[in-house]
């Protein structure tokens, strides 16, 4: 009882203090995407995790306001984490609780080798006193977001008779002739002896998930799923679950803009609640109370909240990315120019509309987060929790930057997505993806054309981009718009500071700019410096989850890609024979290469 007992007595015991130790310090913007609720944070020579949001004081002037969003995710409120002064500190609890001693090989709990300084443990092992102790480099995970400490114990004597009741102490060794895993030996002082070979990844452990969600407390789930080791600081430890929005500008009412602030409020009440509602809310604001329940009952029976509410966002966004929004007052955050491209032109068959967006605001919430594998996309949740109890507001920053938005002919994309070589490929990806996924994942969703298509032109598009106006790629993210009736993409750098950029990457958003970016990205995907393999592989990447795509020409940092770097296929823009047949732009981009 008392190791499941300890997390919530250390949180308690931080938040209960007066001046509360400071352990380190992040950005704002690295407790949304890196160091995020369930996160690992490094701090020295030690290792915590992020407590969740209930042990977090939102204030009110770090209120974020971004109605659509906070609409879409069901909540009241999105509000900046927590700054610089003593009440807005994040707990954060001890994780791994498993450290050893470099000096004496010890590998044991925490406090019961650590040192103690008046009433509090400190970061020192008590039998060599001087000694620094070394958290656990391995934790284990399940899909189903939980994390625990490596079962050490269970570990060492898997296949040795165990005597329950007998103390076992352990000692961990590594070979310094062997940087493997089978260089890295546990011994047990009953005799039992065994490397770590094998102990990670998939199916190593034999073991089912006892539940353990230490960033929330000591309470354990109710969880069947199996057991997964890892490296305390692989990248698959934790993936956050990021929703964002772009704030465009639209002329609404009065009346419209107090409906658009409470319908968070709004979501989920009784009918006979939500007139009463109304009432109060129209007093508040001094609008026409009738004209604010008719403006209720136009919305009708749209969404509130979940996928289809962020597919409406993402239809606004690409709607409003077409459309003049000039730049009056210089206070505005949404600034669009587009232009058309001639059909006549060297990629005229392809593009359609460019837009140099020169100001845009983004606001991104953390939702979730996932262990092991990342969430399927906006239409999934995120598997773990962000609290154990109900709260109606995420944690959310705001950026600010600048960007090229370039919609594709949507008549040529729907001829290409309805050919035999799309939905050939297509298919083909979704049956590598199935043959790699577990038997508990069931049925892989499928696999668009479009996707495939936008998705790789994208990254293709953001590969030249970087190389063109200096901006690292790992700045540059993308924004897919990919519904039935979408194509287009929106390439862009935003920054937390009031600054945002300076237009280096909107002055590309012209159509003279991105015809010289479509025929050099195809130019240089006609040849990868891994083909023939890269252009032939039936399945590559996590997950099988990509065609032809390799770092030599379509991957690019995770941070910039909005599917983790699933979902690509070079073939798609060049096709697979020597005629580039099928490919979407060596048919019909003139003057191709081939």
């Amino acid at each position: 009882m008392l190791q499941r007992r300890r997390f919530p007595m250390v949180l308690r015991k931080t938040l209960s203090s007066k001046k509360p130790p400071v352990k380190t310090t992040v950005r704002r913007s690295q407790m949304i995407t890196t160091y995020g609720v369930g996160a690992l944070v490094p701090v020295e020579s030690e290792s915590f995790i992020v407590a969740g949001l209930d042990h977090w004081n939102p204030r009110p002037e770090d209120l974020i306001e971004e109605p659509r969003l906070s609409r879409s995710l069901g909540v009241s409120g999105l509000y900046l984490p927590p700054g610089n002064s003593s009440r807005g500190m994040v707990p954060i609890a001890r994780f791994p609780e498993w450290v050893y001693c470099p000096q004496c090989s010890r590998l044991e709990k925490f406090w019961r080798i650590a040192d103690k300084l008046s009433d509090r443990y400190i970061n020192r092992c008590r039998h060599c006193v001087t000694s620094r102790l070394v958290p656990s480099r391995f934790v284990a995970c399940c899909a189903d977001g939980h994390i625990q400490d490596f079962p050490y114990v269970h570990w060492t004597h898997r296949g040795h008779e165990r005597t329950e009741g007998e103390a076992h102490s352990l000692k961990i060794t590594v070979d310094p002739s062997n940087s493997t895993l089978a260089g890295i030996r546990l011994a047990c002082s009953c005799g039992a002896k065994r490397t770590l070979e094998g102990a990670l990844g998939s199916g190593s452990l034999s073991l089912s998930c006892a539940g353990a969600s230490p960033w929330l407390d000591g309470t354990r789930d109710s969880c069947k799923a199996q057991l997964v080791g890892l490296q305390r600081g692989a990248s698959n430890v934790w993936f956050g679950d990021v929703r964002s929005a772009i704030t465009v500008d639209r002329t609404l009412s009065p009346v419209e803009e107090v409906l658009e602030k409470i319908l968070p409020e709004l979501v989920g009440a009784l009918a006979d609640d939500v007139a009463l509602l109304i009432g109060i809310k129209a007093r508040q604001h001094n609008v026409n109370q009738d004209e604010l329940i008719a403006a209720y009952r136009r919305l009708g029976s749209a969404s509130f909240s979940g996928a289809e509410a962020y597919r409406e966002i993402r239809s606004a966004e690409y709607e409003a990315l077409g459309r003049e929004h000039p730049e009056i007052t210089g206070a505005e955050t949404f600034v669009s120019e587009p232009k058309r491209v001639s059909p006549t032109g060297e990629v005229g068959r392809v593009v359609d509309v460019v837009s140099r967006v020169a100001r845009l605001r983004e606001v991104r919430a953390l939702t979730g987060f996932s262990r092991v594998a990342p969430s399927e996309g906006a239409g999934s949740a995120p598997k773990g929790a962000l609290s154990r109890g109900r709260h109606d507001w995420l944690p959310a920053i705001e950026v600010l930057g600048e960007g090229v938005f370039i919609r594709l002919r949507e008549e040529e994309v729907a001829s290409w997505e309805g050919s035999e070589f799309a939905t050939t490929r297509a298919q083909k990806l979704q049956r590598a993806m199935q043959a790699a996924a577990s038997k508990q994942a069931g049925e892989v969703p499928p696999v668009s054309p479009r996707v495939l298509l936008l998705h790789s032109l994208s990254h293709s598009l953001l590969n030249e981009l970087a190389l063109d106006t200096g901006y690292p790629a790992s700045s540059i993210r993308e924004r897919l718009y990919a519904e039935n009736g979408q194509s287009g993409i929106l390439l862009y750098t935003a920054t937390a500071d009031a600054a945002g950029s300076l237009g280096g990457l909107c002055s590309k958003g012209t159509p003279t700019s991105v015809e010289k970016l479509v025929t050099s990205a195809l130019e240089r995907a006609l040849w990868c410096s891994a083909d023939p393999v890269c252009l032939e592989s039936a399945s590559t990447g996590a997950g099988a989850a990509n065609l032809a795509a390799c770092h030599s020409c379509l991957l690019v940092p995770e941070v910039s890609c909005e599917l983790q770097n699933r979902l690509l296929d070079r073939a798609c823009l060049i096709g697979v024979g020597g005629d580039g047949a099928g490919g979407f732009l060596t048919s019909r981009v003139s003057g191709s290469l081939l």
